[in-house]
């Protein structure tokens, strides 16, 4: 692993610099994920104003709850939830080469790892976090610095769901609609015969988008499988949905205005599970390696349950009316202007 980093890895970091770079000339104003290293240095060079939009919030240091990369679920308490935060600036490793490229391509003088984490030529740089405001109503130490704008949706535009899952989806029963995406599952045949059990036991329908999940199905009674199918028009005609709890497909499932059920692998995903159903806005959270047939069934009987039957419909109207991405935008050009 060591010996690709260096053969592989690090180089490609640097080369992504210098590619940052030729692609920033002549721009006005630069929106960058953190792990798109050198941006604020070039925004430091070309002296142009530059805004932090994680889709998760990572950043800022608050003191409502921890550092998701430290813990998805725990409070430790003011202090140390806001002291977890310093751990981004591991991020800017020095074997990533942030430093070679400053002097090199930018002719800066070097700097330390994470110095340009909230400011760059004496100003603050924005932070935007397209997730729902509604969702972390009890966070007040983002202050001013922070916009929550609400979350982006895709333009679906023409799409359209495939013939034969379109009929199955009008003749018959709402399915529950399964969607790990890209996570694969450890053991996707265990996790198959316990779905399925649990799904003729509690009499329900089923469409699963296989992605790479690792499940293989065959005609399975009252199981429609397809490698992928669009999340929006999908969702919208579940009776529930089980996902893995990626940002992108929880702001889906939200929107579908359904009850959901997140079983989370990495990365943010135990963060949202923790998040949405502490907030009664999924009927639990699962995970693959100790979870049962007994656990689905519960799980898809919660579904039916009309108090998450609400809390879905209430937070779908929510989320419509936040206007993420409007919002967002207006900003951006707040900032932009006001430089």
């Amino acid at each position: 692993m060591l010996k690709y980093a260096k053969e592989v890895i690090n180089p490609a970091y640097r080369k992504s610099m210098d590619d940052f770079f030729a692609a920033s000339k002549g721009c006005n104003l630069i929106i960058y994920h953190p792990k798109a290293l050198g941006a604020v240095d070039i925004a430091e060079y070309l002296n142009i104003p530059c805004i932090c939009m994680p889709p998760v919030p990572i950043i800022y240091p608050i003191t409502e709850f921890p550092n998701l990369a430290i813990s998805p679920s725990k409070n430790f308490g003011s202090f140390i939830n806001k002291l977890t935060y310093k751990v981004n600036s591991f991020g800017e490793a020095s074997y990533m080469k942030y430093n070679d490229f400053r002097s090199k391509s930018l002719h800066l003088k070097k700097r330390k790892a994470g110095e340009l984490s909230f400011q760059v030529n004496g100003k603050d740089i924005p932070v935007v976090y397209p997730i729902s405001p509604f969702l972390f109503k009890e966070v007040k130490s983002w202050k001013d610095r922070v916009l929550i704008s609400g979350f982006f949706f895709l333009d679906i535009g023409e799409s359209r769901i495939d013939e034969n899952l379109y009929e199955f989806l009008e003749n018959g029963k709402k399915p529950i609609v399964v969607s790990f995406s890209s996570m694969p599952l450890k053991k996707p045949m265990v996790f198959k015969e316990k779905l399925i059990r649990a799904l003729k036991e509690t009499d329900n329908r089923a469409v699963i988008l296989i992605g790479t999940s690792g499940m293989t199905f065959e005609n399975e009674e009252n199981i429609f499988a397809v490698e992928k199918a669009p999340h929006r028009l999908i969702f919208s005609k579940a009776k529930g949905i089980i996902h893995h709890g990626g940002i992108g497909t929880t702001a889906e499932a939200l929107l579908s205005g359904v009850p959901q059920l997140i079983i989370p692998f990495t990365v943010d995903q135990p963060f949202w599970a923790h998040r949405l159903f502490s907030k009664g806005y999924s009927v639990g959270t699962l995970k693959e390696k100790n979870l049962e047939s007994v656990d689905l069934i519960k799980a898809f009987k919660d579904m039916e349950n009309k108090e998450y039957i609400r809390n879905a419909k209430e937070i779908k109207n929510i989320i419509e009316s936040e206007k993420g991405l409007e919002n967002a935008v207006k900003y951006i050009e707040k900032v932009y202007k006001s430089f």
